[in-house]
């Protein structure tokens, strides 16, 4: 387990501090010492060439936030601190997250550059029944799956690739009836590119699929037709296959798609065996797999152990973390060996493993220590799938880079897409509650046993066949290149 911050263990880590009298210093202090004294990579990061500077820094940080009593500047200002680790698994969890918003003035230029169309919910009604015989199912009323949003989508009378979304009704002062909020491009019969407006009418570009009377703009919305009634509705096995997020999808007779969910869910080692379980019969007759890991932000490295009967083709080893044996690291691996122990899945998991590293650590206190390998046994090569197409993109991240790592022990696997994320060195994240705000403050107890060889913060695991931006269908893409 690379990353876990589990409901029980934060309990058993909470410090209770008065609130009162509350400066920032008090918070930089307390993560100044947990990092010092406790974190995997400090000597990597904290290093004689970098020391004068990074002693500045501290000096500089330390100095402002004893003037500091407001719990957003105070947040911001450490994290100038934290950023010189350059690792995502050092960080501070506040209660609810701070953003940078920007000002009214560039809000509404962007605002005034998205167009409006002169319909509202009547108007556009009776287009629709005007011009009825000549419409695409695109075209029409559509409701969100949240309720949240009512809006039309209709064709453009000069381009009939071009596809645009808007509001049936007023939604504040800024989202009047009629505004845009998309842009659909058609690249392929039921898909499309489509430009999305946030509230602040930011933008964010996302691939669009058509299933029936749905359209699934990915990691954004999904939309239910409302008008004209659909001339085809989807089924249960649709929605089971095609739209729910989270899927085991056969996109043709060759090739399955396997849209993994993120490891961080709570029961994901459950969850994926049961999807798993309901769809062995699609699985097992797919000479190609295409495994979804884009947009995965790691979590419980049990998660995904139930596909590798699937990809192997020899043993597969999980090289264990190498932990920085302190007193207080000592403290979350007892604590966490203790608290697990109500929790029967958790149990099973995870006590052979902590009961191996907290022996060790007592025994080797102020050293690294090499946490347990774990293998997985070659029983016998599945017939199918022959090949297996993991898909990344840059916010793959963390144990999803480690189940790339280590599923490319198999001879079946071609990793497509982009350059990971990047934060698989420091790994085993524990936190501690700070004295000031509520926050916890979050670093890793371990490194990846591939350091000082094989880095990969911040780079990230390049993929074996890139696929370019300009490339929408990432999907389509690899379906494609599985059949040559």
């Amino acid at each position: 387990m690379k990353y876990l911050l589990l409901p029980f263990i934060l309990l058993l880590s909470y410090t209770t501090f008065s609130q009162q009298d509350c400066v920032c210093s008090k918070n930089f202090d307390f993560a100044y010492q947990k990092l010092k004294d406790n974190y995997a990579g400090w000597a990597d990061k904290v290093r004689p060439d970098n020391q004068a500077a990074f002693d500045q820094l501290s000096a500089e940080i330390k100095e402002k936030a004893k003037t500091i009593t407001n719990d957003r500047e105070c947040y911001f200002h450490l994290k100038k601190w934290f950023d010189f680790f350059q690792d995502g698994h050092v960080f501070i969890t506040p209660i609810t997250p701070y953003t940078i918003d920007d000002s009214p003035d560039i809000v509404a230029t962007r605002a005034a550059k998205v167009p409006v169309l002169a319909f509202n919910e009547t108007s556009f009604m009776q287009y629709l029944k005007e011009n009825e015989s000549g419409l695409t199912n695109a075209e029409g009323i559509w409701e969100s799956d949240d309720k949240a949003y009512r809006i039309g989508i209709v064709k453009d009378k000069k381009d009939p690739k071009k596809y645009t979304g808007f509001l049936l009704a007023d939604r504040d002062a800024a989202w009047k009836t009629g505004k845009v909020k998309f842009e659909m491009n058609q690249i392929s019969p039921l898909r499309y590119v489509t430009t999305y407006y946030y509230a602040d009418f930011s933008t964010e570009t996302s691939f669009t699929r058509e299933v029936k009377n749905f359209l699934i703009m990915e990691n954004l919305y999904k939309f239910a037709k409302v008008f004209p009634i659909p001339k085809e509705e989807v089924s249960d096995e649709d929605i089971k296959q095609r739209i729910v997020d989270f899927r085991i999808e056969q996109l043709d007779s060759e090739t399955a798609l396997f849209v993994l969910p993120p490891f961080t869910l709570v029961n994901g080692p459950e969850y994926i065996k049961e999807m798993i379980s309901s769809n062995k019969q699609i699985l097992d007759n797919s000479p190609n797999l295409i495994i979804d890991l884009r947009n995965n932000p790691g979590g419980d490295d049990a998660a995904y152990e139930s596909l590798f009967p699937y990809i192997n083709t020899s043993s597969i080893v999980r090289k264990g973390g190498v932990f920085r044996s302190t007193f207080e690291n000592t403290v979350s691996v007892r604590h966490e060996l203790e608290a697990i122990q109500s929790y029967p899945a958790y149990k099973e998991r995870l006590s052979p493993k902590l009961q191996q590293v907290l022996q060790l650590m007592q025994a080797n206190s102020g050293k690294f220590i090499n946490g347990p390998d774990k293998e997985f046994r070659l029983t016998s090569i599945a017939p199918n799938p022959k090949k297996v197409a993991f898909l990344v993109n840059k916010n793959t991240a963390s144990t999803a880079e480690q189940f790339i790592l280590e599923a490319k022990q198999s001879k079946k696997t071609i990793v497509f897409g982009e350059n990971t994320k990047g934060l698989a060195d420091y790994i085993e994240v524990r936190d501690w509650g700070m004295p000031c705000y509520g926050w916890r403050v979050a670093f890793a107890l371990a490194k990846s046993a591939r350091l000082p060889q094989n880095p990969i913060n911040n780079v990230g695991i390049a993929p074996d066949v890139k696929i370019s931006e300009k490339e929408a269908d990432w999907v389509e893409f690899v379906r494609n290149y599985l059949k040559k």
